[in-house]
């Protein structure tokens, strides 16, 4: 019922209930949408009273689908080998993602049914609606499935002509667009990183996808000086001197989107390394469930950010997923009579009514500076992007020890680890187990491509692994095949693998203690806690990841 009452909303009545439209504006678009047929909405935009930004918000209230932002959307491209380019113009939709099996689908008309049917049927799958822009909708279609579409085959022209002499490896436009041609296959393929990397007569590109380095392309050694030098401009880094680090940051413009991309180069015997790390603006999930927590953890760790004071610190590696965790942890806790701040390197993901800010620390705005300046602007939660040193570490915790919560990352491999690394940063013990509430650790495993995995019997090694680490063995497992889907690795995004212990009075004991690690982890355990293998192995034997994949991440 409220389903159908909201569908009946008008368009006109939402728009003047957001403020967008005044009483007079409507009824004359309402005249002029009788007079010439066309819909209102469009009517609206033509005569430049509503922005499209402000009548897709009206739609998506009105339809119930989600609004799309543009600049921070991946589109998989594997996804264009299962809806055909003439399909998705004359529809004006782009597939963009996989939920489960089903597909998500970014619209201009979230109303169309006969569309949604069609793909439906044409897929075989369930859709999720979406809705975008309609410019930016056919932009990306002519994008994403006539240029995106054919790198590779303009790549190898490029090789080709060279070879055959018909072009001059040195001239700025071929490189140029070489250039251009690298970081496009690096978006379509969901890269985070491209390394450049020079051997003795080729240079091998690699993308990292889903935390694992590829290798894409071999190019002849001659192209390497010219890719280096272009890249260098392009991030205003000095051409001078090859022999040193070089650090540099660009703000790309992908034609669909516009990224920030970091450089660094490398001095090596073969010349420069360069890798450039394309900074996709995080996503916070929006729930626990779809970061991969288990129940009990989502309990335990919901009551933790609830608190109104405290330190709670999420670990792990680079990359493996903390700042998500960070940015759906404040989104769930976000509401107009608190007052929440970040302190981040670099934001990542904008959060509205959220105090965000960026450190310098060229111009002496540091983690611990920007901390103690935020500590006076009257903060109910801060987040800290990371902890690196004593100064942070101890602010943080006399912030959480003074009313504050606050909500950080650190580098430790266990939950456990994180006391000692920071007892080694100089924290005194006694300042630690007053305001350490909860350590997260967590690593992404990737997840096999729903599509291809292929379902075995486990053996009985494997069997015996589970059952080491108190779970009843499955009976069958699945492992990574490969398909187009997933570009034939087998794997299709990641879940996070979590350990969350809770800092009990037994623990905060252990802590003024000076306990070791594994006293810490056994105890929190014997209370609890759930450990990372353990969490990986129930997902192995849900046929979300496989057991490789686990052993691999070293959980």
């Amino acid at each position: 019922m409220n389903k159908e009452k909201r569908i009946k909303r008008r368009i006109g009545d939402i728009l003047l209930e957001l403020g967008y439209l005044s009483q007079d504006q409507l009824e004359k678009a309402l005249q002029e949408s009788k007079r010439t047929g066309v819909m209102l909405g469009e009517v609206l935009t033509r005569l430049g009273w509503i922005s499209e930004e402000q009548l897709n918000t009206a739609l998506g209230i009105q339809s119930g689908a989600q609004l799309i932002d543009t600049n921070r959307i991946s589109v998989d491209t594997s996804l264009l080998n299962i809806v055909p380019h003439e399909f998705a113009r004359g529809h004006e939709l782009l597939p963009f993602g996989l939920q489960g099996n089903a597909l998500q689908v970014a619209l201009s008309n979230p109303f169309d049914v006969v569309a949604r049917d069609k793909l439906k049927v044409l897929t075989g799958r369930k859709i999720i609606p979406y809705i975008a822009p309609r410019d930016w909708i056919l932009g990306s279609i002519e994008y994403y499935y006539k240029t995106a579409a054919h790198i590779d085959e303009e790549i190898e022209e490029i090789i080709r002509k060279d070879i055959k002499g018909d072009t001059d490896v040195t001239d700025e436009g071929n490189i140029t667009r070489l250039v251009d041609l690298i970081i496009a296959k690096g978006l379509s393929l969901g890269a985070s990183d491209i390394h450049i990397d020079p051997d003795e007569k080729l240079v091998r590109i690699y993308f990292r996808m889903d935390g694992v380095l590829h290798q894409k392309y071999l190019l002849p050694k001659k192209f390497h000086s010219g890719l280096v030098t272009r890249i260098k401009v392009m991030s205003d880094i000095p051409l001078g001197d090859a022999h040193v680090p070089h650090d540099g940051r660009m703000r790309y413009d992908a034609k669909v989107r516009k990224i920030d991309i970091r450089i660094s180069t490398f001095p090596s015997h073969l010349g420069e390394a360069v890798v450039l790390r394309l900074l996709i603006k995080a996503e916070a999930v929006g729930d626990f469930k779809g970061l991969g927590m288990a129940d009990d953890d989502i309990g335990a760790f919901t009551s933790a950010i609830h608190r109104p004071h405290g330190l709670v610190l999420i670990t792990g590696p680079t990359g493996s997923g903390k700042t998500t965790t960070c940015y759906t942890a404040l989104l769930k806790i976000n509401r107009p009579d608190i007052n929440i701040m970040t302190i981040e390197d670099p934001i990542e993901y904008v959060i509205p009514t959220v105090r965000q800010s960026a450190i310098n620390p060229k111009a002496g705005f540091t983690f611990a500076s920007a901390l103690r300046a935020a500590l006076r602007q009257d903060p109910d939660v801060i987040m800290v992007g990371e902890v690196r040193d004593k100064e942070t570490a101890e602010l943080a915790l006399r912030a959480s020890i003074t009313g504050h919560l606050v909500i950080s990352t650190l580098h430790a491999n266990e939950a456990a680890g994180a006391i000692p690394r920071l007892m080694d940063l100089g924290v005194l013990s006694t300042v630690l187990a007053s305001g350490l509430v909860m350590v997260v650790a967590q690593r992404l495993a990737r997840r096999l491509c729903p599509d291809c995995l292929e379902v075995y019997k486990t053996t009985e090694e494997e069997k015996e692994i589970f059952v080491a680490n108190g779970l009843p063995a499955p009976e069958e497992l699945a492992r990574a095949k490969g398909c187009q889907l997933c570009h034939n690795l087998g794997f299709k995004g990641r879940i996070g693998i979590f350990e969350i212990m809770n800092v009990t009075k037994e623990i905060e004991e252990l802590i003024i203690e000076n306990a070791p690690r594994g006293r810490l982890e056994e105890v929190a355990v014997n209370q609890g806690m759930q450990k990372m293998l353990v969490d990986g192995l129930k997902k192995v034997a849900q046929k979300v990841t496989s057991l490789s994949e686990i052993r691999r991440i070293a959980v």
